[in-house]
């Protein structure tokens, strides 16, 4: 669908007459008006499902999506990686991954690698909700490649997403954080299920449209 075909659809004519008269009378440009009624592109989100949380754990799993809200996800296999020994048990409890099934599933690290580097753009942002540990799996993930030196996209906390399109609707931080909060509580609720890649990188769409739902509100 083009620009124009976007302004026209059914949905959107009330939003398109407002927005005419404003044009009209002089308080908008057009390139605001477009601005305004053009959908938000979808950031790119990521999840990572990983040995442990200790300083020695390494990805055993990661999703994550286009701007059309596709969702890849794969298995990694440790046992392709000789340093890869560390396992938590207790996290195989939360996320139902064992060793076995990784090394039966998994792929190895490096195809991984190429296949990030060829979905996502380089200079590219991935959102995750896990911040600097999200961050830290990516840098062990790529580390492990002959091809590459470094990630060739950004992780960024899920938040620096989210939380400026709650700003529009709502000014006060501790009543933004209750709002966002609820959201969470939302689509966790939509999505069902969780720690698993794929899962939750939908789990963060979710968030995000719902998110962005408030913002136009």
């Amino acid at each position: 669908m083009n620009e124009t075909e976007y302004l026209l659809a059914e949905n959107n004519a009330e939003r398109l007459r407002e927005s005419i008269e404003q044009l009209k009378a002089g308080k908008t440009e057009r390139r605001e008006l477009i601005r305004h009624l053009l959908p938000q592109p979808m950031p790119r989100f990521l999840d990572i499902e990983a040995s442990s949380l200790s300083m020695d754990s390494y990805p055993i799993e990661v999703g994550w999506s286009d701007p059309e809200g596709n969702i890849e996800s794969h298995l990694i296999n440790p046992y392709a990686i000789e340093a890869w020994t560390d396992w938590d048990y207790n996290a195989q409890q939360v996320h139902g991954l064992s060793r076995e099934q990784c090394r039966q599933e998994g792929i190895h690290p490096e195809w991984l690698c190429q296949r990030m580097s060829e979905s996502v753009p380089a200079g590219e942002i991935l959102y995750a909700d896990g911040g600097g540990f999200d961050e830290s799996w990516i840098d062990v993930l790529f580390s492990v490649s002959s091809a590459f030196d470094h990630p060739p996209f950004r992780v960024v906390h899920t938040d620096a997403v989210m939380l400026p399109l709650l700003m529009k609707v709502e000014p006060d931080e501790k009543k933004r954080w209750q709002l966002y909060e609820n959201l969470i509580l939302q689509a966790r609720a939509t999505v069902g299920g969780r720690h698993r890649a794929g899962i939750d990188v939908r789990y963060l769409i979710e968030l995000w449209r719902l998110c962005l739902n408030q913002s136009q509100a």
